[in-house]
């Protein structure tokens, strides 16, 4: 029985699923985690990030202590309500945590094979032409499932994603980036290229 269980609710309907259901069955019992998410039926694919979060919301307010942490999962790509969203989830911190991927969750997933800091203005097509030079994610686009084949790519790399991904909030938080920016603090939006989802690798205990 895990120690620790985890809630993660995801904007895609199916690739981000598939990646925390890779987490879990390599990592799940020696790290004594689960994670739970919405049943199949229930899971969209255009999911905006307000929606996301009050998913994520609905979870935690519904919550009886079982989960030790919420996770909402999504993606800038071109959506006008994020700010919104972040706010929302805010509330609700640090039980509910987000994380977010500029420009796409295919960033998170080009990372376990290459570092790569060079903006992408709200658009994955040169990061799924990158992910389409793999041999097992040549047709990666057209099908957006984390294969047999493609899980075994992405297996040996989880951590240095994560640090890689890691490595670029630091460089943000240090004033070290190369992000354009409005203000004097690199905020989340301003993250392009970045990933939140190291900080849940982190979380989890994978190591």
């Amino acid at each position: 029985m895990a120690d620790r269980v985890f809630f993660a609710v995801c904007e895609g309907r199916v690739t981000e699923y598939d990646y925390l259901t890779l987490l879990q069955n390599l990592h799940g019992a020696a790290c004594s985690f689960r994670i739970d998410m919405p049943s199949p039926g229930s899971r969209r694919d255009d999911m905006t990030p307000e929606q996301v979060a009050d998913f994520a919301v609905r979870v935690a307010e519904s919550d009886d202590d079982q989960y030790t942490e919420i996770w909402a999962i999504y993606d800038r790509d071109q959506h006008v309500g994020i700010p919104r969203a972040l706010e929302r989830l805010a509330r609700k911190a640090p039980k509910v945590r987000v994380a977010f991927s500029h420009p796409s969750f295919e960033f998170w997933l080009y990372l376990h094979f290459a570092a790569y800091d060079v903006s992408q203005n709200g658009s994955s097509q040169e990061l799924v032409r990158r992910l389409n030079q793999q041999e097992a994610w040549a047709r990666y686009g057209r099908d957006k499932r984390i294969t047999q084949a493609r899980a075994a790519d992405l297996a040996p790399h989880i951590v240095t994603a994560a640090n890689r991904a890691r490595g670029l909030e630091k460089r943000c938080a240090a004033d070290d980036c190369t992000h354009v920016r409005p203000g004097a603090v690199c905020g989340l939006l301003e993250r392009d290229p970045g990933s939140g989802m190291g900080a849940l690798i982190e979380s989890l205990g994978i190591r």
